[in-house]
């Protein structure tokens, strides 16, 4: 026998009776289970024993996982009984194959998890601005502000006229949104839905329409804005007073259809696709091993 195929017989006969040698995990009860892994222990370095305890805890874990699922099917198991089944006869390089195998199947599963919720969101987004479109039916063409009484207290009150900008009558009812913000803080300082019509109620292209609301809280903000105006203030201009108008329709029904936004908004959806979309990155950048996992007391 030549020298080359001694080696190559030598290498396999060590590997052989390496992997054939190794102590095994005996898990048909906790006090087998506790005799083994001592002995198992005492043959590893302290890298290979952080390892173990966190292949234990991936399988632990697992096991949980697995009765919540298939409570059917692990009728009668305790935890620690499903992750003896699934360890019992194994070696060290065994068990921690099988914990990364399950931290990998985990990891895939969470990469297409999150990548459906990113798809839906998307979806919504689209959604949501078709419809902010189709809703997008009024123009507001005046605005004056007048002071009214508010239980004894002089206060502004903005009155609104906005004109319906559709092509196409509208027979049915509409939700309008009124809100005022303030320009600095974007805050909502003034906000009302009214309803406009019934289901026999046609809106024509360019009729108009008169709303109200009451700037009491504009006024205990900024005073200094409101201490000389003399009323009523006509072709009012919101931003002198730095506040901003949105007027909307945010339902509209009609034929028995109902086109509604959502309570959520454009930037909303966007701000949770972004949130997403980094926690893609971070399931995608993940490897899958113990090495990545931090071991703790807990």
């Amino acid at each position: 026998m030549n020298k080359l195929l001694t080696s190559i017989v030598l290498c396999t006969f060590i590997t052989i009776a390496l992997s054939g040698c190794g102590e095994k995990f005996q898990a048909k009860s906790e006090k087998e289970f506790e005799v083994s892994k001592a002995k198992i222990i005492k043959k590893l370095n302290n890298e290979e024993q952080v390892n173990l305890e966190k292949a234990l805890r991936v399988i632990a874990l697992e096991s949980m996982r697995l009765k919540w699922n298939e409570p059917e099917k692990y009728k009668g198991k305790s935890f620690d009984k499903i992750s003896f089944e699934m360890i019992d006869g194994l070696s060290y390089s065994s068990v921690v194959n099988l914990a990364e195998d399950l931290l990998q199947a985990h990891n895939k599963k969470e990469i297409a998890k999150v990548s459906g919720e990113i798809d839906t969101l998307e979806i919504q987004k689209k959604e949501l601005v078709v419809n902010k479109q189709k809703l997008d039916i009024f123009k507001v063409t005046n605005l004056t502000i007048t002071e009214d009484d508010f239980f004894g207290e002089k206060v502004p009150k903005l009155e609104i006229e906005y004109v319906y900008t559709g092509k196409q009558p509208l027979t049915g009812s509409v939700d309008v949104n009124v809100e005022v913000r303030e320009i600095s803080t974007k805050k909502v300082i003034s906000a009302h839905m009214s309803r406009d019509g019934d289901g026999n109620n046609t809106l024509k292209p360019g009729d108009s329409m008169n709303d109200n609301d009451m700037l009491r809280e504009a006024k205990t903000n900024n005073p200094e804005k409101w201490k000389n105006v003399k009323y009523p203030v006509t072709n009012a201009k919101l931003a002198d007073f730095g506040l901003e108008l949105n007027v909307y329709a945010s339902s509209i029904t009609t034929n028995g259809k109902t086109i509604a936004l959502p309570k959520y908004s454009v930037e909303d959806v966007d701000a949770e696709i972004k949130k997403k979309k980094a926690e893609l990155k971070e399931l995608q950048d993940t490897k899958g091993t113990l090495d990545e996992l931090e071991l703790t007391n807990k």
